[in-house]
C-alpha cells in the first residue's frame, strides 16, 4: 500500500469521524433546534410533554439512522447491525433487569411506590427514551463511530460522553447542580459505551437503561438524576454490578459475535 493511499485512508476516516460528531451534536441539540418553531412550541401547551419531545427524539433516530446508511451501508438490515440492533433483545433486557436489582431492593426497602403514576408518561420516561437516547448516543456514536474509524474505544467514546452529560444538564438549578448532572450522567455515558463496546449488542446498555429508569420513576426519587447519597449509591452499585457481570460473563464466552460484517474504515458496505 502506497503513502498516498494511506494518506487518502487516513483523510476519509477524519472526515467520517468529523461528519458523525457533528450529526450527534445536531441530534443532542435537536429539540432546541425544534423549539424555534411556534407550532412545536404550542405542542406543550396543548399536549402532555411527552408528545413534543417524543417527535424531536424520533427525529434524532432518523437523523442517526440516514447517516449510518448513506456512510456505511446500502441497506436498512445493515444499518440495524452497524448500531448493534441485530441480535435478540432478551438477554440484554436480562441482564439490565439483573444489573439493577440493587436499586430495586434499595428503594423496595425505603420507599413507597409512587402513586398515581401516568401509564404513557412512564412508558415514555423508562422505555421509549432510554431506547432513543442509546440508539443516538451508544449505538451511533460510539459503535458506529468505532466501526467506522476503527480507532480504540478509550479514544471515541468522548464525544459521545460530552454530548450527553451537557444533554442532561439543563434540569439543574445552579451551577453545583449542573456540574453534578455532568459528571453524573457522563461517567454514566462511559459505562454505558463500554457495554456496547464489550457486548457488541446494544440492547446491554438499553436493557440496563430501561430499569435504572424504571425503578427510578417507579419509587419516585427525585425530578433529575441527583437525588441524594442513598439513590447515588445504588445508582453506583447497579453500574458496578454491570461491569461486574460483563466482565465475568464475557471473560467465559470469549469475544462476542456480532453477526455483521466488518467493512473498511468509512466505507459503505453491501
Amino acid at each position: 500500500m502506497t503513502n498516498e493511499t494511506l494518506t487518502a485512508r487516513r483523510d476519509r476516516t477524519w472526515v467520517f469521524a468529523i461528519s458523525m460528531v457533528a450529526i450527534l451534536a445536531i441530534v443532542n441539540w435537536l429539540h432546541e433546534i425544534l423549539a424555534r418553531f411556534q407550532t412545536y412550541r404550542g405542542l406543550y401547551k396543548d399536549h402532555a410533554f411527552y408528545v413534543s419531545e417524543s417527535i424531536d427524539k424520533l427525529g434524532g433516530v432518523a437523523l442517526c439512522a440516514v447517516a449510518v446508511w448513506t456512510l456505511r451501508s446500502r441497506s436498512w438490515k445493515g444499518v440495524a447491525c452497524e448500531l448493534g440492533l441485530n441480535l435478540s433483545p432478551f438477554p440484554g433486557l436480562a441482564f439490565g433487569f439483573l444489573a439493577s436489582l440493587p436499586m430495586l431492593v434499595g428503594f423496595a426497602w425505603t420507599r413507597g411506590v409512587t402513586p398515581h403514576m401516568q401509564s404513557l408518561s412512564v412508558i415514555f420516561l423508562t422505555v421509549f427514551s432510554p431506547i432513543v437516547e442509546e440508539v443516538e448516543f451508544r449505538g451511533f456514536g460510539t459503535r458506529a463511530l468505532q466501526r467506522g474509524t476503527r480507532w480504540p474505544f478509550w479514544l471515541i467514546v468522548w464525544p459521545q460522553v460530552l454530548l450527553f452529560g451537557i444533554g442532561h444538564i439543563e434540569k439543574g438549578q445552579h451551577f453545583a447542580e449542573k456540574a453534578g448532572l455532568f459528571l453524573l450522567t457522563g461517567s454514566g455515558a462511559v459505562v454505558l459505551g463500554w457495554l456496547v463496546h464489550r457486548w457488541q449488542n446494544l440492547w446491554f446498555p438499553i436493557g440496563l437503561h430501561i430499569f435504572l429508569n424504571l425503578w427510578w420513576e417507579l419509587f419516585s426519587v427525585s425530578k433529575t438524576a441527583i437525588g441524594g447519597w442513598f439513590p447515588f449509591a445504588l445508582q453506583t452499585g447497579s453500574m458496578l454490578a454491570a461491569i461486574a457481570i460483563t466482565l465475568c460473563v464475557s471473560r467465559r464466552r470469549g469475544s462476542a459475535e456480532t453477526g455483521c460484517q466488518i467493512s473498511a474504515p468509512a466505507a459503505r458496505g453491501k
